[in-house]
């Protein structure tokens, strides 16, 4: 019995070390090609917009790197990626990948031959308790660098012990640098949606929630805005279309949202990058969401509509509403929404160093966060990974930042 149980530590251990030797044996053989494999996680359309800009410039300047896609969804993001590159999770597991690339920790998938991986963060609005990370099951652990979005995030990850100064990374959000950089067509965004009577255009981007302000009064305020005078365009959030009634409290928004349209005055907008329609927006509403940040790079006017019990319901740092609320007008009813949007529109300066302020911080350097990332990729093709026993490089940049 006793010999059993010696055998067995040692057994162990000699697996260990026989899969270790393989795995470097493989990434040797991976590194006699000039060629470099990265996978891209894209969960749903969110996503794409997310990682998409980091691709594209991947595919611009290092053109060694060959991307292939992959979700657990398959159906929602076959159409948004080149054809022949998207392959199921069962197909990705035993390829051979020099990267990985992710915008949502929780939904990585399981690769037994990786080099490297990378995670990016999707949003910056302190929800579901991601500014108060201690006890999330998040698995950052598994990633050779998290490419953070601000400092703030950053050095509350570090200070917890998520991340290592090694892992953490300040790149910025790649998602906004075409907006920050004023290379959106606001003109043909417009003419594309339809619009035509020469109204203002106010976006309306709620975030997910049973307790959004989409369920607590939505089709008022989108009532009350038409009313107004405006041109309305509704984007939702990925979830609040997903059939999970976790996110919609079993309310199909589609058919709800259709009975809303207006030709020529209301028009409901799915696409997976929100960005145009910021660009051609003149004024916002939402509630608490990462996009009502992203609105205030352009300084353009903002409203929050206070909805009672979400900040308890999406666990959102009320830091993080402050810091939003002191850029914004909120207003608690459709009848307040009105006058609000009227005044936002008359007087448009009002609180322009505020939502200059707020962007600022919440945004490292925007307009230029692609080329840190595509800097961060270059420097995780050109280097070993942990999964193959080989030592972790430097972060590049003193602080954590990426020098691009």
């Amino acid at each position: 019995m006793q010999s059993a149980r010696q055998e067995g530590p040692f057994a162990v251990s000699l697996v260990r070390s026989l899969t270790k030797k393989a795995h470097f044996l493989d990434y040797q053989i991976s590194r006699l090609s000039r060629k470099r494999r990265v996978l891209v996680e894209m969960r749903t359309p969110v996503y794409h917009s997310v990682l998409s800009p980091i691709c594209e410039a991947i595919r611009d300047q290092i053109p060694t790197a060959s991307i292939q896609y992959t979700s657990e969804y398959p159906d929602r993001i076959r159409g948004l990626v080149p054809a022949g590159q998207f392959m199921t999770h069962a197909d990705a597991e035993w390829t051979r990948f020099d990267l990985y690339l992710n915008a949502d920790p929780w939904a990585a998938v399981r690769l037994r031959r990786c080099a490297r991986r990378v995670n990016f963060f999707h949003g910056v609005a302190g929800k579901y308790d991601l500014d108060r990370p201690v006890g999330l099951p998040i698995g950052l652990d598994q990633y050779d660098r998290i490419a953070f979005i601000n400092r703030d995030r950053m050095e509350r990850y570090r200070d917890a012990g998520l991340v290592t100064g090694t892992q953490a990374v300040l790149v910025g959000y790649p998602k906004l640098d075409r907006l920050a950089l004023g290379k959106i067509d606001a003109g043909s965004v417009r003419a594309s949606l339809g619009f035509d009577n020469g109204r203002r255009i106010v976006l309306y981007a709620p975030t997910y929630s049973p307790a959004s302000s989409l369920h607590f009064a939505g089709e008022a305020i989108i009532e009350a805005l038409a009313t107004t005078g405006f041109n309305v365009v509704v984007k939702l959030h990925d979830r609040s279309l997903d059939s999970d009634p976790r996110y919609t409290a079993g309310i199909d928004w589609r058919q709800r949202l259709r009975a809303l349209e207006q030709l020529g005055r209301v028009r409901h907008v799915e696409t997976p990058d929100v960005s145009p329609l910021l660009a051609a927006a003149d004024l916002m509403v939402t509630d608490h969401s990462s996009v009502g940040f992203e609105y205030l790079v352009l300084d353009r006017p903002l409203i929050v509509f206070d909805t009672p019990g979400l900040i308890e319901a999406a666990r959102i740092n009320p830091e993080k509403v402050a810091l939003l609320r002191s850029a914004a007008t909120v207003v608690a009813t459709a009848q307040e929404l009105e006058s609000a949007a009227r005044e936002s529109i008359a007087v448009p300066e009002r609180l322009s160093r505020e939502r200059r302020d707020v962007a600022n911080a919440m945004f490292f350097k925007p307009g230029t966060a692609t080329d840190r990332a595509v800097a961060l990729v270059r420097q995780m093709l050109q280097t070993g990974g942990r999964a193959y026993g080989m030592a972790s490089s430097s972060t590049g940049a003193l602080g954590g930042e990426i020098a691009s």
